[in-house]
């Protein structure tokens, strides 16, 4: 936990008319959750609060902008939204919706006091090009031109370090905005706000104090922090595990084979286990590719409609939007294969695909003659082929070029499209590479005969 001892408390001021603070981040990281605290905390003070909520079109990693207004006397607050130049404080959970026109519309330059997380995260833009330049830099800059004062805090990345996932940076950043004395309320208000939501109420609680020491005290912050990191071992069962689940056992022995080749000749050339890790991430996500089986599975096999139905009864209707091979003649305006939408008569119809994934890559799988799947087998076979041809030339002196051989595997993500894209730049890499380790070992050879 972290030390706040000898760390003041922020002197909270009377409210003279409404504060208006905006939250900024996208959704699915718990942005709402920070405005549900705070505007709880106040509650519980008598305050007046209000929250209006503006999401994008899609919940999920869209835009999300919550206007808070908050008052000592509620008949003071008339409307919820924040006018233009009229923000007192920010709380920008993410870089890019914090930068928007829409949020740099409430901020003042004399008035405006913020708190930034200055982690990068996905955008649209990542689905479309996967080494976007959100040009960080730049962005930071342009908020702080806009605002009175800003603390940037790289929240991610500290959440991480001292909490062992990201998703508490939202309430690490509102600790750190709490002690700026953005937020006029208590602590033991919003200490009791977390309680009351009753969803990792210690962790919060930690999180949020540690945003409060990177605030006050960025000094005490430890360089490192007492979170378990998984070892190499754990790394590689954990993925075979889900191999397991994914096909069959068979599938998961296969992968823990090679590895462990990979892993014994990188022990006898002195590694430090890194080529290892890389080669059992590679192979994994070359092996558990998403096709229909998986699909199915992921919807009926791990409580994914068990949980719909439980948050949105049992009335809600439900929808696929799907785009199978046998329909995919139309497309899209990029010329991606359009997605159709289909009932809940296909719940059924996942169990069965689902129960039929142990075919996959047999005579017997129904889908395995598409273009996509043969394309998912290939690159299977051609990365057992380059491990069965690296290995003899891996030794201390290459390992960072056998490093380099396996890097292009790890760049060939996304699907359709997206992912033939990544392997026609991936594969000439990797066969050049190879080629220069063999022209390294050739060479040696020659100079030690």
């Amino acid at each position: 936990a972290p030390d706040l001892s000898g760390v003041p408390l922020p002197e909270l001021h009377a409210i003279e008319d409404c504060h208006n603070l905006l939250v900024t981040g996208v959704g699915g990281t718990g942005v709402v959750t920070v405005g549900a605290l705070i505007t709880m905390a106040a509650h519980l003070e008598g305050k007046g609060a209000t929250v209006l909520d503006f999401m994008g079109f899609a919940q999920k990693f869209g835009p999300v902008l919550s206007y808070i207004r908050l008052a000592d006397d509620p008949t003071r607050i008339n409307q919820v939204r924040i006018e233009q130049a009229s923000a007192d404080a920010l709380i920008g959970c993410d870089l890019v919706v914090s930068s928007s026109p829409k949020a740099s519309h409430t901020y003042h330059r004399t008035r405006t006091r913020a708190v930034l997380n200055t982690a990068e995260m996905a955008t649209g833009d990542f689905v479309r090009h996967r080494d976007a330049d959100l040009r960080a830099g730049e962005r930071i800059a342009a908020i702080e031109r806009a605002v009175s004062s800003l603390l940037p805090v790289d929240a991610n990345r500290l959440a991480m370090q001292f909490m062992g996932d990201s998703i508490y940076a939202n309430v690490l950043l509102l600790g750190a905005a709490f002690q700026s004395g953005l937020v006029p309320v208590s602590l033991a208000a919003l200490e009791r706000a977390i309680e009351l939501n009753g969803v990792k109420v210690e962790e919060n609680k930690r999180a949020f104090a540690w945003g409060r020491l990177a605030c006050a005290r960025p000094d005490r912050l430890p360089a490192q922090a007492n979170v378990a990191i998984e070892s190499l071992d754990t790394y590689i069962e954990r993925r075979a595990d889900f191999l397991v689940d994914y096909q069959n056992r068979r599938l998961a022995d296969r992968y823990r084979t090679l590895v462990a080749a990979v892993q014994y000749c990188e022990q006898a050339a002195g590694g430090d286990g890194t080529l290892t890790r890389s080669v059992a991430q590679a192979y994994f996500r070359l092996l558990a590719y998403k096709d229909e089986y998986e699909v199915a599975r992921l919807h009926t096999g791990t409580g994914f409609i068990e949980t719909l139905r439980r948050e949105y009864g049992p009335g809600a209707r439900i929808r696929f939007h799907l785009a199978p091979p046998v329909l995919n003649g139309k497309r899209d305006a990029r010329g991606r294969p359009q997605k159709r939408s289909f009932g809940p008569w296909m719940i059924p119809v996942f169990r069965v695909l689902s129960g039929l994934r142990r075919l996959r890559g047999g005579p017997f799988d129904i889908f395995g003659y598409s273009g996509d799947r043969r394309l998912e087998r290939q690159l299977i076979g051609e990365f057992e082929t380059t491990i069965s041809e690296l290995l003899p030339l891996t030794e201390s002196a290459t390992l960072d070029q056998a490093q380099g051989v396996i890097a292009p595997y790890l760049e060939m993500r996304g699907y359709g499209p997206v992912k033939d894209a990544a392997v026609q730049n991936a594969r000439p890499q990797v066969a050049t590479r190879l080629r220069d380790m063999r022209g390294c070992a050739h060479a040696e050879n020659d100079s030690q005969a």
